[in-house]
């Protein structure tokens, strides 16, 4: 076995922490957007009156929020994707012992997962200010408004549901791979780093926080669920023997 060269060594260790500094600002930009709360009485125009009018589900969680900390949740994620992208890498070499292609096949779709991110977050902000403005807007604009907002809304969800399948079928491949032993964690690591598992740890964890923190990250389920992978996934790989199996593979394994 060759030995591990402190970049190499570095390499793994890097892009791990640039997925959790990737996950923490991710989580901020969603605090700053959906973190808040509204009941329908103190917004009865939207929330009662065009209720049915409105698919976008996250609006009482924005219309409390001024502009300016909508559009700092929008650009915080949107600056701070290079992390994601980075941390990409880090999945890379964690399946890099189940060959070449399975390897390159989970940072692929983490990557383009994680490129597609930014539009479905952005466009949180555009909904939100869309049916924020008709609150100052005379009645006659309304029909227009919440049009605008549906089609706001649809490009959202096709931007939200690319990026989600993709990473979640990228979380997912590598949690198989790492159950058949071919990933650089051991086998019972699968059990915690499936999309499923981090999943439904990350919407129970917000609701176990004391109040106003458990609404401030409620709509981040998402985001602490790769805080909690690529968290896990440091600390265990930070340990000399994960990161000297993570550039000493077998030449059996590594076509």
């Amino acid at each position: 076995m060759m030995p591990v060269t402190d970049m190499q060594r570095h390499f793994l260790r890097f892009t791990g922490i640039a997925g959790i500094i990737g996950a923490i600002c991710w989580i901020i930009g969603d605090m700053l957007i959906v973190g808040s709360h509204a009941t329908p009485d103190e917004y009865p125009l939207l929330l009662q009156r065009y209720a049915g009018a409105i698919d976008f589900g996250g609006l009482s969680s924005m219309l409390p929020a001024s502009e300016p900390r909508l559009a700092a949740g929008a650009l915080i994620a949107n600056f701070a994707i290079p992390f994601y992208l980075a941390a990409s890498c880090h999945l890379y070499v964690v399946a890099r012992p189940a060959g070449r292609v399975l390897a390159t096949l989970v940072f692929l779709l983490m990557l383009c997962g994680n490129a597609y991110s930014p539009l479905a977050h952005g466009a949180f902000y555009f909904v939100g200010m869309v049916y924020k403005a008709m609150l100052n807007v005379p009645q006659e604009a309304y029909p227009a408004f919440l049009e605008l907002g549906q089609q706001f809304n649809r490009v959202l969800l096709i931007a939200y549901l690319a990026a989600d399948i993709l990473l979640f079928c990228g979380m997912a491949l590598l949690a198989v791979i790492t159950a058949r032993g071919y990933s650089l964690y051991p086998r019972w690591f699968a059990a915690i780093i499936n999309p499923v598992t981090l999943l439904l740890v990350a919407h129970v964890l917000p609701h176990l926080a004391p109040h106003p923190v458990c609404s401030w990250l409620n709509g981040a389920g998402i985001n602490i669920a790769f805080l909690l992978a690529y968290g896990l996934s440091t600390f265990y790989l930070w340990k000399e023997r994960g990161v000297q199996r993570a550039f000493t593979i077998p030449p059996s394994v590594a076509a």
